[in-house]
């Protein structure tokens, strides 16, 4: 094998390694969550404000979708503000857009009052 194959080998060997050891100390569990959160989906009660987290899976035809609780179609899904006082707050503001609720106009955030543009 020439040297210069010799030595990239051996660089790419050592970065992989060194990848490792930081995903390991630093990243498990932040990558676990992002992976989590990412397969999961926040849905919140139209008429009691109250948040719900869906697997994909789990999450089947048209919204609103039953709330466990009261067994009515009330269950929207959610963006979030991080605007002004709302970007403070782990998590920002959880709201359902009007276009969701069959509302016109714009939505703004019940927290701080932000035009909130979705998805």
């Amino acid at each position: 094998m020439p040297e210069n194959a010799k030595k990239g080998v051996l660089i790419l060997v050592v970065v992989v390694l060194v990848g490792y050891v930081l995903s390991t100390l630093f990243g498990g569990d932040e990558i676990d969550d992002v992976i989590a959160s990412a397969n999961t989906r926040i849905l919140m009660c139209s008429e009691t404000g109250e948040l719900f987290t869906f697997d994909l899976d789990d999450i089947e035809g048209t919204y609103p979708m039953v709330n466990p609780k009261t067994g009515k179609k009330t269950l929207f899904p959610t963006v979030v503000c991080y605007a002004r006082e709302c970007g403070k707050k782990p998590g920002g503001t959880r709201l359902i857009m009007n276009r969701f609720l069959g509302k016109e106009g714009p939505t703004y955030c019940p927290n701080c009052g932000v035009l909130v543009k979705g998805p």
